[in-house]
């Protein structure tokens, strides 16, 4: 199983944004506003509490995401039921699902937006039903495709099988018309769009080829933490603009960019690295030998949300990747071995970070990109465990 999941989110003052299901235009601009990304062949399923909540008390609303191929799988019915069971078990009590088709705009075979939504979206609407012990009510099934949205429900019986009703399509608005999206703006927050990350590292196109990256000795002293800081800092002004290797200060920019690349080539400084994140925003210091098992068994480890999709650490983190995804083929022979070993360590970061969040989909599809490229890797089947079985982090994002 591989999902990604996260609390709807705060809005500004007090409680948190309940997610518009009767609308697919703005159930969806939610899911993306709480991900922190666009939703992109998956099925989103939001899960809630009900009316006055579970058992007197307030229970969040929370979202995830799975990848549509999983319900295509030979275990697809088992698939459906483990997600189901585990909204269940967090004390939701009824929910709504959209399928996603692309990202929901793009153009896609019109005999195959049909065929999902009358397989799966039937599939998804009688396992909820028939869920054991007890149904999971789904108020609203949407099947979004074409830049249209289409509404599944349960009709009455019909002799020895269940007659399924499909309304007529109803089109999707652009994310930046959502009330969703509006109201991030209004109150604020960061609203990324769709190819802001593509544009940003598209600037960075001359980085790879002017950096020089040189061997950190196993025993090296230096702090990842403070050469982090230099990098992001070093990013923020390659980023700005497009500056080419003539500009004032790039060459020094792409020198911090280096020194960090070259320390977390090292296991030892890549997990510092990873430890120093999982630090921000909490009280103590987490023991960098136990870091995983303390993840799993204690709750009191949460993520800030800068080491969360979305934020500043993240973000650079995966544009530090790219570089070094870039410099393993532009750089001279010598050097694209710690290129390599530059991005293995950063691949493994984005894995447990993604894993911590809960975005085990995300994560996954990081550890398939670490098994194409090295398929003898033996860093693979661990983080593959993480994300695919998964191994549960000890906080939820509804607590």
């Amino acid at each position: 199983m591989s999902t990604n999941t996260s609390s709807s989110i705060p809005s500004a003052g007090s409680g948190r944004r309940v997610l518009h299901t009767d609308d697919p235009s703005e159930f969806l601009a939610e899911t993306r506003i709480s991900l922190k990304q666009a939703p992109t062949d998956c099925l989103i399923l939001l899960g809630h509490g009900g009316h006055g909540g579970h058992g007197g008390h307030e229970v969040v609303p929370v979202v995830t995401t799975s990848s549509l191929s999983d319900l295509f799988a030979d275990d697809r019915m088992t698939h459906l039921q483990t997600l189901l069971g585990m909204l269940l078990d967090k004390g939701m009590t009824r929910g709504a699902a959209m399928l996603v088709l692309g990202d929901g705009y793009e153009e896609i075979a019109p005999d195959l937006v049909e065929d999902i939504t009358i397989l799966s979206a039937s599939r998804l609407l009688l396992t909820a039903s028939s869920l054991l012990p007890d149904p999971f009510p789904l108020d609203a099934v949407w099947v979004v495709g074409n830049s249209e949205g289409r509404r599944v429900l349960l009709g009455s019986p019909d002799g020895d099988g269940e007659r399924i009703l499909v309304s007529p399509p109803r089109p999707l608005r652009d994310f930046a018309e959502t009330r969703a999206a509006a109201g991030e703006v209004y109150t604020g927050r960061l609203v990324p769009m769709q190819g802001d990350r593509r544009a940003a590292v598209g600037r960075l196109e001359a980085v790879p080829r002017s950096l020089r990256l040189e061997r950190t000795g196993l025993a090296a002293r230096c702090d990842p933490g403070t050469l982090f800081a230099e990098a992001r800092g070093a990013l923020g002004r390659l980023q700005a603009s497009s500056r080419g290797p003539e500009a004032p200060g790039f060459v020094t920019d792409c020198e911090r960019v280096a020194s960090l690349l070259s320390a977390v080539a090292v296991d030892r400084l890549h997990w510092e690295l990873l430890a120093q994140c999982v630090d921000l925003g909490n009280a103590a210091t987490i023991n960098r030998e136990e870091l995983l098992q303390l993840l799993v068994r204690d709750g009191s480890w949460r993520p800030h949300e800068d080491v969360c999709a979305g934020g500043s650490w993240y973000e650079a983190l995966s544009t530090l990747r790219e570089i070094a995804r870039g410099a393993m083929t532009e750089l001279p022979i010598a050097q694209r071995g710690i290129a390599r070993e530059a991005w293995r360590g950063l691949t493994a970061m984005l894995v447990i970070l993604s894993w911590w969040n809960h975005r085990f989909s995300t994560g996954g599809c990081f550890v398939d990109e670490l098994w194409e490229r090295e398929p003898e890797s033996s860093l693979a089947p661990l983080l593959a465990r993480m994300t695919d079985t998964p191994i549960f982090p000890a906080w939820w994002p509804s607590t």
